[in-house]
């Protein structure tokens, strides 16, 4: 009889902690989200899983700088849908050496938005300091 009223405690309190845990309010499909250089994010209610791996070129004009070319960012981004994983390349400046902005992987269109911070010659970055905003959505299946 005592073990009852313990019981109900613990699972009202397993409840209330799990309420407060919402760890796909950030990654929704057809919501632009931002992630740091090195983390992995996880779609609750999709197959799909996202690493931004690296900076692999930032050769943008700085921001408070007049330039005769716009420069290209260029970012490593690692995809797993349903235990299918690859990594690709993405570019700010697709048409320059043909590295796509977007790709299609499984049944999403994974698009790069923005690389962040943007240059400026008044600051240094380290590639810590990164992050990207990407864009996923589903396709047509």
């Amino acid at each position: 009889m005592k073990r009852y009223p313990m019981f109900l405690l613990l699972m009202v309190l397993g409840l209330i902690s799990c309420e407060s845990e919402n760890p796909c309010e950030s990654y929704q499909l057809g919501k632009s989200f931002e992630i740091q250089v090195g983390e992995t994010i996880a779609f609750c209610t999709e197959p799909i899983t996202l690493s931004f791996s690296k900076v692999t070129e930032d050769s943008r004009c700085p921001e408070n700088v007049v330039c005769i070319w716009q420069g290209l960012a260029e970012v490593e981004v690692f995809i797993s849908v349903n235990a299918t994983e690859e990594t690709f390349l993405l570019s700010t400046y697709p048409t320059f050496r043909n590295i796509p902005s977007e790709v299609t992987f499984g049944n999403y269109k994974i698009s790069l938005k923005e690389v962040i911070p943007y240059p400026n010659t008044t600051k240094s970055y380290t590639e810590k300091d990164y992050s990207i905003q990407l864009l996923v959505e589903k396709t047509e299946e």
